[in-house]
């Protein structure tokens, strides 16, 4: 069923033949003296300046497990406190509240010392992510590990990310730690992805004993800037047990049945239901995939019907970053759009000073589970706001990022980091991407995807630069600029930027997507870096008419080597027989064949050289 020509440029893509991950990495700190140069330094491992040590372990851990902490309508959550082992002393506490059950996470007891490393082990499981108490408590903190009502042995009703992370409880459950006799009325947050979730709610209102913040991969789903109109499976795979290792939420042991259930039963009359569900039914997006039709025609059995629901008809919504007014220091790691995107909006968006906010850029993908890595600048962070810390880390510039490439660590002080040279390398036929635009009017290259019910295999157009003279450093947002026609109206665009080997071998450093009837931009928030698409309903595309398409490609740092290149890969599917698919990372695939065609002249990459 492929249409394209013997003529055709199009070549088949395999997401395998892409390396994302930095495989075998183990991350290590680096002492930098104070006054010691840093502007333009590469570090081996995550740069700290030391001005004084973070204290030695000196405390035993004792535990106290299923506290019922009382919330202001009655309903009690559960919490498990470990405690430094110092009969009648008071410390400041730090609180993990997040979805994934506090029993589970005693795996840290054992599993701290043999982490296990995204992709290099089939027993990764990001829901083990309320921190290494076993790091924390002998260092002087008590570690807190919660559970939101519903879940575990908590009571109350879980009704998904409006208990699960709720500002209210979050509020309350401060308060009354505060308030106990060994907390010395001082609290902070860790930890990653629904952990981080949580505080960045719990900033939004914060209790007057919230002091500091240390949110990771910090996901803000439907709610930031990042808007594609394009499904990414990974939350429902996530919740679900199909990502990874994960496995499930916990349902409350008290009342099983007051698991979540979908939305969209609360939100519509019947009738109004019956009317959605019937036109998720008819699009061949969910037609024609066997899985999501039965999981739309039994919407009971998962929330995938809220989540398309939404993508279908999507609503302006305001995720609050603005409002967060606690001390934060995030982090999130490259090549991970379910985290990227919230985590670099967080960072930007948040109503506090430059020395109120910091930023840490991890290797790709995902750290290690049980998370215990970078526990160190959790601590000094905490120990400058809890404890008048004068460590070192608010002498450091704001943002550590990790170069990928080089493989190694440095200090920006801002973002976009300054003196950026933007530079638009233009898409040429016959495969080019040169910093000259096209001169002369060139026809345009297509290729044809099919349905991929009808052919799995995935066809792609691929731009690459000659190979780079010098090393040269990229670190920003790229974007894709795109002149292109299409013969149905409508398609996902997705798009790779890999970097090269001399040996010919692919590094991913970027990448994005658009569904095309999402096109239109808000042109208060866009930049030429960073277009943002409106949340509005679909406008089809005109079948032939050259339409312009602006995607935003995730922030990245990467050298390219002297004799590497620079390749844009331009496609509408993912590769669903590769392994990222197999561990739960995907979008959802356009069902429906279709012809694309790339004008030259205005199409072109742009690239934050530094």
């Amino acid at each position: 069923m492929n249409s394209n020509s013997s003529k055709s440029r199009a070549s088949i893509y395999s997401a395998d033949e892409i390396q994302k991950v930095l495989c075998g990495f183990v991350p290590s700190a680096q002492a930098v003296p104070y006054g010691a140069k840093t502007k333009g330094v590469y570090f081996d491992g995550y740069p700290q300046i030391i001005k004084s040590e973070i204290a030695e372990p000196k405390y035993k851990v004792k535990v106290e497990k299923d506290i019922m902490v009382p919330m202001r309508d009655g309903v009690r959550v559960a919490i498990d406190v470990y405690h430094p082992d110092a009969e009648g002393e008071k410390f400041p506490v730090i609180l993990c509240w997040g979805e994934w059950g506090k029993d589970s996470q005693d795996c840290v007891e054992w599993m701290a010392d043999t982490p296990q490393l995204y992709w290099d082990s089939p027993f990764w499981d990001g829901s083990m992510e309320a921190c290494n108490y076993n790091y924390t408590v002998p260092r002087g903190y008590i570690h807190i590990i919660a559970e939101p009502r519903g879940i575990g042995n908590s009571e109350g009703k879980n009704l998904g990310d409006p208990t699960l992370h709720s500002r209210q409880d979050i509020y309350d459950a401060v308060e009354w730690i505060a308030g106990q006799p060994w907390c010395d009325g001082k609290v902070v947050m860790m930890g990653p992805s629904s952990y981080s979730r949580a505080q960045l709610q719990a900033g939004q209102e914060p209790s007057p004993h919230l002091f500091a913040l240390r949110p990771d991969e910090a996901p803000e789903p439907f709610a930031g800037e990042d808007f594609t109109g394009i499904w990414d499976a990974i939350l429902s795979k996530i919740h679900t047990g199909a990502h990874a290792n994960d496995h499930l939420p916990p349902v409350s042991y008290t009342q099983p049945e007051n698991i979540a259930q979908p939305r969209a039963f609360s939100m519509y009359s019947k009738e109004e239901f019956k009317e959605k569900q019937q036109e998720l039914l008819d699009d061949p997006d969910v037609k024609y995939n066997m899985k999501y039709y039965s999981e739309v025609r039994y919407p009971a059995s998962s929330s995938v019907i809220d989540d398309l629901l939404y993508f279908k008809h999507p609503v302006p919504l305001d995720n609050g970053l603005q409002n967060i007014q606690v001390p934060m220091y995030i982090g999130t790691c490259w090549n991970n759009r379910l985290y990227e995107w919230g985590s670099f909006e967080a960072y930007r968006k948040a109503n506090l000073t430059d020395d109120q906010k910091k930023m840490i850029v991890y290797p790709p993908m995902f750290p290690a589970r049980p998370y215990i890595w970078y526990h160190d600048e959790a601590l000094r962070w905490f120990d400058h706001w809890v404890k008048g810390a004068d460590n070192g880390i608010m002498d450091e510039p704001n943002i550590k990022l990790f170069v990928m490439g080089i493989n190694k660590w440095k200090f920006e002080n801002e973002w976009p980091v300054a003196g950026t040279k933007w530079t638009k390398f233009f898409l040429h036929p016959h495969g080019g991407l040169k910093t000259e635009p096209v001169q002369g009017d060139r026809e345009p290259e297509t290729f044809t995807q099919p349905a991929p019910y009808l052919d799995p295999k995935v066809y792609c157009l691929r731009y690459s630069t000659e190979p780079f003279t010098e090393d040269t450093e990229v670190i920003g947002n790229p974007a894709l600029c795109l002149d292109a026609a299409l013969d149905i109206d409508d398609t996902n665009w997705m798009v790779d930027v890999v970097d090269i080997d001399p040996q010919g071998d692919a590094r991913l450093i970027s990448s994005g997507q658009l569904k095309a009837k999402f096109r239109a931009l808000d042109e208060e928030k866009s930049k030429p870096y960073r277009p943002v698409h409106l949340r509005q309903e679909p406008v089809p595309v005109v079948p032939g008419e050259n339409t312009r398409y602006d995607i935003a490609l995730l922030p990245t740092a990467n050298v390219f080597l002297k004799g590497h290149s620079m390749q844009v890969i331009i496609r509408n599917q993912d590769d669903m027989r590769s392994a990222m698919v197999r561990n739960g990372i995907y979008l959802l695939p356009f069902m429906r064949t279709v012809t694309h065609s790339i004008y030259f002249g205005e199409s072109h990459l742009l690239v934050p050289i530094i």
